[in-house]
């Protein structure tokens, strides 16, 4: 009788160790961390605006050069894309000169052209270059009157920071040359450059 219950007090002994092991390793799953969100501002999409500014335009007719500044203002229109903080896309914009009058203007000038920038959240610096264009117009007393589409390059750089999700704000540089043309017997070649600054807002849908 008695090595029945050493036998069984035993075999309950037995049983009970493995379990109290098994409690005793056991240990609780370490929760994740939190993890933290950050608020970056996502610049990819299409936008469409309006900007105004001032141009100091220099035209070279009959040989001598012209200086014929004017206020600017006109629309521009774009679509970004984003990877990580760098920023491109293309950019259209058409923009009309208020001339202050002489023998030569630059009536509006029109771009085509690729951006690129590097985003610090809601701030974005860029560079841009492209085709640009532009309508010039002579009228010399006496010798011949013509307007004409000058064809050629500009290149600039700018900042833009988003004001809310969709509203954006801008200032901007650029040099445009717009080539020379022949604007016939009398007046001879026409050519034209353009340094612009310019302030604006857009609408990123």
């Amino acid at each position: 009788m008695r090595f029945k219950l050493f036998a069984f007090a035993a075999l309950a002994l037995t049983s009970t160790v493995p379990a109290l092991a098994a409690d005793a390793v056991y240990e609780q799953p370490l929760l994740p961390p939190e993890q933290q969100t950050y608020s970056t501002y996502d610049w990819s999409g299409f936008y469409l605006g309006a900007q105004g500014g001032y141009s100091w335009n220099q035209a070279t007719i009959l040989g001598s050069d012209q200086d014929i500044d004017s206020g600017s203002f006109g629309a521009h229109a774009g679509y970004n894309f984003q990877y990580g903080n760098i920023v491109y896309g293309i950019e259209n914009d058409f923009n009309y000169n208020f001339e202050d009058g002489g023998e030569a203007n630059l009536e509006w000038d029109a771009s085509g052209r690729g951006r690129v920038g590097y985003a610090w959240d809601r701030t974005l610096f860029f560079a841009t270059a492209g085709i640009a264009a532009a309508g010039g117009k002579v009228d010399v007393p006496g010798v011949g009157k013509k307007d004409d589409i000058l064809i050629g390059w500009t290149a600039g750089g700018g900042v833009e920071h988003a004001v809310t999700d969709n509203i954006l704000v801008r200032g901007e540089y650029r040099y445009s040359d717009f080539g020379n043309k022949d604007f016939g017997s009398g007046i001879g070649d026409f050519g034209a450059t353009q340094q612009k600054v310019l302030f604006g807002a857009s609408y990123k849908f």
